[in-house]
């Protein structure tokens, strides 16, 4: 009779133990499923900020389109539920052909932000507008 509680008393530690391993191995699958799916959304979040970085570029691209002789200006465009900080500004250029404006556009969603800088050039006599130069600077 004696025999067979010795058996019982190694059965119940084994059982825990794997037991134990078992949970131990689903909360570490928990961790990495959490971590890997929040990387993906930081890459969502930054593409939706470069998004609404174009959206304000191409917004300034219709205001110049519209009024060739457009004052420098500042405004916020809101895309969806992200937003864009856009400044229009005029550059002097050598030729008297042509109006140069400079672009900053700033798109942020959520925590992530995102600046686009484009150079535009309009002909003064037709109003043609041409996008010379998009670049993304880095946000200081």
């Amino acid at each position: 009779m004696l025999s067979l509680f010795k058996g019982g008393q190694a059965t119940l530690s084994f059982v825990l133990l794997v037991g134990g391993i078992i949970i131990e191995v689903a909360i570490a699958g928990s961790f990495l499923t959490y971590f890997l799916s929040t990387s993906g959304l930081g890459e969502r979040l930054s593409a939706r900020a470069f998004a609404a970085a174009h959206a304000g570029i191409r917004d300034a691209q219709i205001k110049i389109t519209r009024n060739k002789e457009l004052s420098p200006a500042s405004y916020s465009l809101p895309v969806g539920i992200d937003s864009a900080s856009v400044v229009i500004s005029w550059v002097t250029d050598a030729t008297n052909d042509n109006y140069v404006y400079t672009v900053d556009s700033v798109g942020s969603a959520s925590t992530r932000v995102r600046r686009l800088i484009a150079t535009l050039i309009v002909n003064r006599a037709t109003g043609l507008v041409q996008l010379k130069s998009l670049i993304e600077m880095s946000i200081q």
